[in-house]
């Protein structure tokens, strides 16, 4: 049927090189703006959707279980869920995409009429289950959906006749008094049940604020106590026949949704509804009166009578109305801008500039947060840049309050601020404190941490952090007039100093301090004066403004600009040796550029992360989030980082953080055991026998159980290696046991192991 996609296994997409982790996609998101929530009671689970994806709780072992576009999602941005009869999921997204998954199969399939409509608001409100139909209440308007047939049967989109009509924006249905009634943004619509064409939009009556509706936007309606109840913007509004009347003591109430005693019952008697307060109850003849106030944030759903969802978490009400505080799974916060990967394979971030929410880490179990209300000496949780130091240090840097230093434990050691030595970017009135911008850090053989800073009227460019953990400053550099910004640092294999000039955050400035600054104190490089040198456009450089550096493998110097890449092949004497790159990315703005154990090249762009090739004259690789299926989450990358250790490669975007496992793991300086994923091998597979444990260059031998050679692999060139399960022929090898025979690059090493291989 046209518009349903069934997918039984999920496999992924982009370069799908081998099991074992590479080529797959993760993501990460926070799921604490909730949208809706719907209770399995056969599974005893709360479905809860978000703005970053959906997720799964069962309280009785109070576990979680997450869903994003790495595990089935079409899209992270949900809006509405249901339940149907038989324990199967149902879930709408923002952009019409229905979403349909079995528990019991870990099985997905989806609905794409809805998506595919070329209009431009399709956000789907509410998801309702009345027997085989799903009602899918949307931008659009109401459309029943057959369940059993996997069809949409009807869609209705106009209520009305005349200038009274309402288009769209439907939010809720319910059968009352023999009726059909629809809640809209607009208002409220019915029609008969017994009506032959619903279709038709003149045989639905309107019903406004001129009937007595106390507003005109209606969320949700229930049917309770031989009435239909509405909830509006402006109060709750109920009516038993033709007229309407606002419930006394919620006029004026903003009421986001209703609840009539499903299962778990708390109290059947009343009937339950969100208030800008909190929990209300209502039963006739008496007042409503609030069962259960003081939350932090916004209440926007409710599930049964247990669940309440708010735009910061889950509520649960285990006994009585005591709520409860759920924390969700996943990040804290889905602004990733300036992440690394620590030696021990911890994800770090910063959150921003404006608005921030600290920074986190992951260890791969736990997220953690740091937030200046954890931690007074934080200062703000402006926190947007996280740089790697020695013996597993973190350099985090906060827009105004200095920067901070985290041991290996994740434990914050000291804050460096205004008070403490960091130059004060602005000058400031006491008793405020001094405003302390800084950048990004490096640290050099001798220990020393260079820290660039937004600098006052002087020539101070850099702070060191010394050794010894006293101050002291690289000067010799007038930053003002013209303005010189610096904003990272990355150090060459000489020693020297390189800096970047312009970021995301902040416009960049023409004509002002422009060019590519660099430092040695040790070294005199051609063309520098007092240790400081300078690249503009008409030494080769592809524009002024400088985003990101890295420096690769083999020393060279990679410059990523707002008009592509520059090359620097000798940093001793750069201007001599300086090359733009144009192809593919001459027109992209370079926001970071990550170099693998391999010596490729990722460039995060926004447009998405292009790979290239160790020389850098081939494109290995172009992610977006179309090619990936949604699995990156956002094409504007912010920030890029690898784990070395295993090959992952970590995207930062505004959106959330994207993973893909490579094959770009550093190799082991000799070999200890070789080890295989999957083993037994089935053959044919969609993917290829994972090789792990190898030395740099490795050659992989096959030998059969009687000592045939079967096939010669060469390898990527780093930890991991891969076998197809064919022969020197192309053709798929027999069941059987065979021999695996690494070979060190110089050949002087040698280790083996044995695979199973299973014809199927």
């Amino acid at each position: 049927m046209a518009g349903v996609l069934r997918v039984m296994v999920l496999v992924c997409t982009g370069i799908c090189l081998a099991s074992g982790g590479v080529g797959d996609w993760k993501t990460f998101t926070a799921k604490r703006d909730i949208r809706d929530l719907a209770w399995d009671q056969g599974r005893q689970v709360v479905w809860v959707v978000t703005g970053g994806g959906m997720y799964s709780y069962r309280d009785a072992d109070q576990s979680f279980r997450e869903f994003t576009t790495s595990e089935g999602l079409r899209t992270n941005d949900l809006t509405a869920v249901a339940v149907d009869g038989s324990g199967t999921v149902w879930v709408g997204a923002s952009n019409g995409y229905l979403h349909r998954y079995r528990p019991s199969t870990d099985t997905w399939e989806y609905v794409t009429d809805l998506f595919i409509k070329q209009v431009p608001r399709k956000s789907v409100n509410r998801l309702k289950v009345m027997g085989d139909t799903l009602v899918i209440l949307s931008e659009i308007g109401v459309s029943l959906f057959s369940i059993g047939r996997m069809e949409f049967e009807d869609t209705y989109t106009r209520f009305g006749a005349g200038p009274n009509v309402l288009v769209g924006n439907a939010t809720d249905l319910a059968e009352f008094g023999g009726n059909l009634w629809v809640s809209t943004l607009g208002g409220l619509a019915s029609t008969p049940v017994s009506n032959p064409n619903p279709s038709a939009p003149e045989s639905w009556l309107v019903t406004t604020t001129a009937q007595g509706l106390p507003s005109n936007s209606v969320r949700r309606l229930a049917v309770a106590f031989d009435s239909l109840f509405a909830a509006t913007g402006s109060g709750l509004a109920s009516s038993g026949g033709p007229s309407w009347n606002i419930v006394g003591g919620t006029a004026g109430i903003n009421v986001a949704d209703l609840s009539t005693g499903r299962q778990p019952c708390v109290d059947c008697s009343s009937l339950y509804f969100i208030s800008n307060s909190g929990l209300m109850a209502y039963s006739p003849g008496t007042a409503p009166y609030a069962v259960a106030t003081g939350f932090q944030s916004a209440l926007v759903a409710m599930g049964g009578n247990r669940f309440l969802g708010t735009a910061n978490g889950l509520i649960i009400f285990r006994t009585g109305f005591t709520p409860a505080a759920i924390t969700p799974p996943g990040p804290p916060s889905n602004e990733f801008v300036g992440l690394a990967v620590d030696r021990n394979g911890v994800v770090w971030s910063g959150t921003g500039i404006s608005g921030g929410e600290g920074f986190m880490s992951y260890d791969g179990k736990r997220w953690r947060s740091y937030t200046a209300e954890q931690d007074a000496r934080l200062g703000s949780d402006n926190y947007y840049k996280v740089s790697l130091g020695r013996n597993g240090a973190k350099w985090v840097s906060n827009w105004g309050q200095g920067i901070a230093l985290v041991d290996e434990a994740g434990n914050v050691k000291k804050v460096l601020n205004g008070a403490s030595g960091i130059p004060a970017a602005l000058p400031t009135v006491p008793p405020n404190a001094p405003f302390a911008v800084t950048g990004g850090a490096a640290t050099d053989q001798a220990g020393v941490t260079w820290i660039t800073v937004r600098t006052p009227a002087g020539d101070t460019a850099v702070v060191k952090f010394n050794p010894d953990s006293s101050l002291s400053y690289a000067l010799g550099l007038s930053t003002r007039n013209p303005v010189i910004t610096l904003t990272d640092v990355v150090i060459d294999f000489y020693g020297t100093k390189w800096f970047t000039n312009t970021s995301r955050f902040e416009p960049f400035v023409a004509n002002r301090g422009s060019g590519y600054y660099y430092y040695n104190e040790g070294l005199q490089i051609p063309g520098t004066s007092n240790g400081w040198g300078r690249i503009v456009i008409s030494d080769g450089l592809t524009s002024d403004k400088v985003y990101s550096e890295a420096i690769d493998n083999d020393g060279d110097l990679w410059i990523g600009t707002d008009e592509g890449v520059t090359i620097i092949f000798d940093p001793s004497d750069p201007k001599p040796h300086i090359a733009p790159y144009y192809p593919a990315v001459r027109d992209q703005v370079i926001q970071a550029i990550v170099v693998d154990p391999l010596n490729n090249k990722w460039l995060g762009t926004r447009n998405g992360v292009f790979v290239f090739s160790p020389d850098g004259t081939s494109i290995l690789a172009h992610y977006t989030v179309s090619s990936t299926g949604g699995k990156l989450l956002d094409d504007d990358v912010a920030s890029m980082a690898i784990d070395r250790n295993n090959g992952t490669v970590y995207f930062g975007t505004e959106k959330g953080l994207s993973s893909l496992g490579t094959a770009a793991a550093a190799p082991k300086s000799e070999y200890e055991s070789l080890a295989f994923a999957p083993n037994p091998f089935y053959l044919p597979s969609a993917r290829s026998l994972v090789v792990d444990g190898l030395t740099a260059g490795s050659l992989l031998k096959i030998l059969s159980a009687d000592g045939h050679l079967i096939r010669e692999v060469a390898t990527p060139g780093g930890r991991v290696g891969f076998w197809d399960g064919t022969d020197c022929r192309g053709q798929l090898v027999s069941t059987g046991i065979y021999l695996v025979v690494a070979y060190s690059d110089a050949g002087s090493q040698v280790a083996t192991g044995k695979v199973a291989v299973i014809r199927r």
